[in-house]
């Protein structure tokens, strides 16, 4: 009976470490401010890389060409998380736009949204 009660509490202890892992490396984006004016700055943040990975934030309003055409480059700090502040251009037609991000060789799988007016 002890021997199936400790097997028990090392299952779940397992589980609730691997629930913890899971939680903390779910990926996550976002933005601030998301509504903003042409020519301003944003801080675009998340995490879910791996530490030291590239990270490459892209948006149709971004200035850069990082990876591809409206692009900007960061580094995952040690706990996966990342943040750059990214420059909005002062040519683009006022919307919505999307903010994706790619690490590892692969997209993040999340997104945020930025309004450009």
């Amino acid at each position: 009976m002890t021997r199936l009660r400790i097997g028990t509490v090392a299952m779940a202890v397992a589980a609730l470490v691997l629930a913890a892992t899971v939680t903390a490396a779910t990926p996550r984006l976002s933005v601030q401010p998301t509504s903003i004016a042409r020519g301003g700055t944003v801080t675009v943040s998340g995490r879910g890389c791996l530490a030291g990975d590239l990270v490459y934030l892209i948006s149709p309003p971004f200035v850069g060409h990082a990876f591809v055409a409206h692009s900007v480059a960061t580094r995952a700090r040690s706990n996966g998380s990342f943040s750059r502040h990214v420059r909005i251009r002062t040519h683009i037609r006022a919307g919505r736009y999307l903010i994706t991000a790619r690490c590892g060789g692969g997209n993040l799988g999340v997104s945020a949204r930025l309004r450009v007016h």
